[in-house]
């Protein structure tokens, strides 16, 4: 399992400059509109330091982060839906995507064009969801139609209720408001999930920021807060521009640049774990002299479904798993250590993983 998001917002609030951070690729960027003409797919390791501090216990011949896969979409526009600026046609780019990152302009610079004329980040914002709420109801009510003469044929026994869940989501969707902000339960996530509904996917508001609001406090932020605590969506903010100057600097001379600027952790960093919080994932590890590796899992998933993501067969051949913590291992240094110590752990099928656990998978032949 990995972890797979698609970069929505208007054009020139700063989605491909995020984007090259992120990757730590050169894409062309404009100050002018519809410079991306195309979706541009990257991927990116998180950042884990724990990594390298298992490597420091136990040498290894090579260490593996997890991966976030990352698409850049050309900007929408009001009207988008219709046909208006570069259209709604990319947007099959991301329909797979786990999650959105909707980056949304918090900063003033002439020079750089604004669709509208002026920065307003809560109308910016809601703008590209009415685009992408009308892009819903478009795919939901072709799917209701389909499924209601179905249901009148009598060969589809869940016709009936595929109706009522898409009829819920149409109704939604007429009112211009994103599908996340209604409670669905399973058997209706299950229902909609073949039509990959973009406003049902978690949403993550990038506000980018000048490098003068770099504590994300200024007025633009605190507006585009309160319209995320509306429509129940999470928001960070970041300077992208900033960002890419970081990427393009030596560890070293990147190290000293954000001491001094009171920075402890980088903002593409803070993107990727806070992607991760909203989607409620988490990492667990494997470690031997092969490869240090992270695998990411769903917080609350049984060891079993953690040996699955290594390899399906696993889910069938588990056996026990031997586990003990991160922590554990930097606090006595060695396996032989922790276990002698008491804290290695035999566990079996139903031991929920944690965020942090060093596994070995015990699997029969």
């Amino acid at each position: 399992m990995g972890l797979s998001s698609g970069i929505v917002g208007l054009p020139n609030c700063g989605k491909t400059t995020l984007f090259c951070a992120i990757t730590g690729t050169e894409q062309e960027r404009s100050n002018y509109m519809f410079s991306t003409t195309a979706p541009i797919k990257g991927v990116v390791d998180v950042p884990d330091p724990r990594l390298e501090k298992i490597r420091e216990c136990i040498p290894s011949n090579k260490v593996i982060y997890a991966q976030m896969a990352v698409t850049d979409i050309p900007g929408l526009v009001s009207g988008s839906s219709t046909g208006e600026g570069m259209g709604v046609g990319f947007l099959s780019a991301i329909k797979e995507s786990d999650a959105l990152l909707h980056v949304v302009r918090c900063f003033e610079k002439e020079g750089v064009q604004h669709v509208s004329g002026k920065v307003d980040p809560a109308f910016d914002a809601e703008v590209v969801e009415m685009e992408l709420a009308a892009v819903d109801k478009e795919t939901v009510a072709r799917n209701l139609e389909r499924t209601q003469k179905k249901a009148k044929s009598g060969v589809d026994k869940d016709a009936a209720f595929q109706i009522q869940v898409f009829e819920k989501a149409k109704a939604q969707l007429e009112t211009g408001q994103p599908l996340r902000m209604l409670e669905w339960n399973e058997a209706e996530k299950k229902a909609l999930q073949p039509l990959f509904l973009m406003t049902i996917k978690p949403v993550l508001f990038v506000a980018n920021v000048g490098d003068d609001d770099l504590d994300g406090k200024g007025k633009h932020v605190v507006a585009l807060r309160e319209y995320a605590k509306k429509t129940k969506a999470h928001v960070m903010h970041l300077c992208c521009d900033l960002e890419a100057e970081l990427l393009r600097m030596t560890p070293g001379d990147r190290q000293v640049f954000m001491s001094d600027m009171g920075l402890v952790e980088s903002g593409l960093a803070r993107l990727i774990h806070s992607a991760f919080d909203l989607l409620g994932l988490q990492t667990y590890f494997t470690a031997g002299e092969k490869e240090i590796r992270a695998w990411v899992i769903h917080k609350g998933d049984t060891a079993v479904i953690g040996a699955g993501v290594i390899h399906t067969d696993f889910i069938k051949k588990f056996v026990r798993a031997q586990i003990y913590t991160f922590e554990d291992l930097m606090q006595h240094r060695t396996e032989a250590a922790i276990k002698a110590a008491g804290r290695m752990r035999l566990e079996g099928k139903e031991y929920v993983l944690r965020d942090g656990d060093v596994c070995n998978f015990l699997i029969a032949n």
